[in-house]
């Protein structure tokens, strides 16, 4: 029985040893999320920085306007003007209930699907620059295939609930990468609140989607997707503290809980001395820190002038070990005893 056991441990013990995750994914992650899929991909890198089933294909419900609005700016210029199909009137909610026959610039129909997530603005656009919803839907796929979404499909430009509608948290980041080169539409995904005028005059109010842009003061640019069968979604971009972060979201049951998870995962209270101190300190003085760091013993990584976690940790390090309080930002009182180590 003893010899069964000791057996079994060293098994465990090389299965360990030698096992590897998966490219991309993380090893542990400390994350828990209500979402069966998400991930978080540095702008800079084009790395993972978290994942949870990446290829999951599930509905993206109206994150897809996303897709809709670039597809929409590649064949319509923004001042042109759309007159209202009358059969738009007829589309599920969410919506702006616009009449037939009205006419909107498409730069305001676009606002109105990515701040207010209006069902009938999207289908309007669709027509105006396809003719139909299954051409439009038909450049949609093209557009994605483009992008290397490879388990992308698209019907609607709603996101209105189809079972040949489907993406991925992966082919979803790589939607919205691709959407920073449509300079309007990040500018748009700004906006809290605003109106929109049809040529007639008629005022509109638009209100985004977005609870983020309130609640959190860190810039969360996004867009939200509900259906019954999608649960919440959320495909966008995270900036802060110098860094830019592509994050896609599907299935959650708890959007905004989850969303402030994966938010404070990259960008949580340990970041905040980096900010601190890269406010503080230029470059050459940086570097200069990292050198009496090096001197000191604590190892801040290369000695380049940019702050970041290796020198946090070098810093924490040093300043415990000289009885400071050690939260990595460098003042006064750690300065002192830092430039010793300088000349």
């Amino acid at each position: 029985m003893k010899r069964k056991t000791i057996a079994g441990i060293l098994i465990l013990t090389v299965v360990s040893l030698f096992a590897v995750p998966p490219s991309g994914a993380l090893a542990y992650s400390p994350v828990f999320i209500t979402a069966p899929s998400a991930v978080l991909i540095d702008g800079s890198t084009q790395q993972f920085l978290f994942s949870k089933t990446p290829h999951l294909r599930r509905a993206p419900a109206s994150t897809t306007k996303i897709l809709t609005a670039m597809v929409a700016m590649d064949k319509l210029s923004l001042t042109r003007i759309v007159t209202i199909p009358r059969y738009v009137q007829s589309i599920p909610p969410s919506k702006i209930y616009l009449r037939g026959g009205e006419r909107y610039r498409v730069r305001d129909l676009v606002r109105a699907i990515l701040t207010s997530s209006a069902n009938d603005a999207a289908e309007a656009l669709a027509y105006a620059a396809a003719g139909s919803r299954s051409n439009f839907a038909l450049a949609m796929n093209r557009k994605v295939s483009s992008l290397g979404c490879r388990h992308s499909h698209f019907v609607n430009p709603s996101g209105l609930p189809n079972a040949n509608q489907y993406s991925t948290a992966y082919d979803m980041a790589l939607i919205m990468k691709a959407a920073q080169r449509y300079p309007f539409l990040v500018e748009t995904m700004k906006i809290k609140t605003m109106a929109i005028y049809s040529l007639a005059g008629r005022k509109i109010y638009l209100r985004n989607h977005n609870k983020m842009l309130w609640r959190d003061s860190r810039q969360v640019l996004g867009k939200t997707g509900w259906t019954r069968s999608a649960r919440h979604c959320f495909v966008g971009l995270i900036n802060a503290y110098g860094r830019q972060v592509f994050v896609a979201m599907l299935g959650s049951q708890r959007l905004w809980k989850d969303l402030k998870v994966l938010v404070d995962y990259q960008f949580g209270a340990a970041l905040s001395p980096i900010y601190q101190n890269r406010k503080i300190w230029s470059r050459e003085a940086t570097r200069k820190i990292q050198l009496a760091l090096k001197r000191a013993g604590f190892n801040p990584g290369p000695v380049d002038g940019a702050f970041g976690p290796s020198t946090l940790r070098a810093v924490k390090g040093f300043q415990a070990a000289h009885g400071l309080k050690a939260d990595g930002v460098v003042g006064p009182y750690t300065w002192n005893r830092l430039k010793v180590f300088v000349s």
